[in-house]
């Protein structure tokens, strides 16, 4: 069995055609996914970003999942 990675954005299942061939790579790819956006995020805080900036980057901040696929 294979995984995809799917996406979601503002609740919306994207699908990425990214497939792996075990479960804990997909996982670690989802992971790595929420660090970059976290790295993004404290970034834009340590450099003082506005308020309203540090809202709109944490509104777009996506989580995603694993599925099975053939």
């Amino acid at each position: 069995m294979k995984w995809l990675l799917v996406v979601l954005v503002m609740n919306t299942p994207i699908k990425t055609d990214l497939v792996f061939d075990l479960l804990p790579d997909c996982l670690r790819a989802e992971q790595e996914m929420r660090r970059q956006w976290a790295d993004m995020y404290n970034d834009a805080l340590v450099g003082k970003a506005s308020k309203d900036t540090l809202d709109l980057v944490k509104k777009q901040m996506t989580s995603g999942t694993c599925i099975p696929t053939k």
